[in-house]
């Protein structure tokens, strides 16, 4: 095969990627985009930032300490519009309920990651004392990625 076929067979390849991603068929892993990765990463930064908010209102602080709670409700809102314009194309059923589902998981790890941020810039010690922070981080990318893999798995077999 010379390199002119073998650029012809990727070249069909990605537009039959790209014609069934749009199509309505089931994404496979080969189709998945930068977002699913960086929503990945989004929530294991905010899933470590959310430890720390958990700890704060299980402790010294309580809720709505970091921002008043009207824009933690402008946060899920924005949330579900992103994902709701982001998923228009599943049908309106679908992309409300995806819109719901992003803006309740996301949104809760938002509020946490904005309350243990708070925490953490009044007592950094929380994060740095024998680098617990380091440790958190990385569980949580890892957690992270663990239920993405989980989710393209679930995807894949349906």
């Amino acid at each position: 095969m010379t390199d002119g076929d073998s650029r012809d067979v990727s070249d069909r390849s990605d537009s039959d990627a790209d014609s069934s991603a749009s199509s309505g068929v089931t994404p496979r892993i080969e189709n998945t985009s930068g977002y699913g990765v960086v929503m990945t990463f989004v929530a294991g930064i905010l899933l470590a930032l959310a430890y720390y908010g958990w700890l704060s209102i299980r402790g010294p602080r309580m809720l709505g300490e970091a921002l008043p709670e009207p824009f933690y409700l402008l946060a899920l809102a924005f949330l579900f519009v992103i994902e709701l314009l982001n998923s228009r194309r599943a049908g309106l059923a679908i992309a409300v309920a995806r819109g719901i589902a992003v803006a309740a998981v996301y949104g809760a790890l938002f509020i946490l990651a904005v309350e243990g941020g708070a925490y953490i810039w009044d007592q950094p010690e929380v994060f740095l004392d024998n680098f617990v922070g380091v440790t958190v981080v990385a569980l949580s990318l890892v957690v992270a990625a663990i239920v993405y893999v989980a989710y393209l798995t679930v995807l894949e077999s349906s």
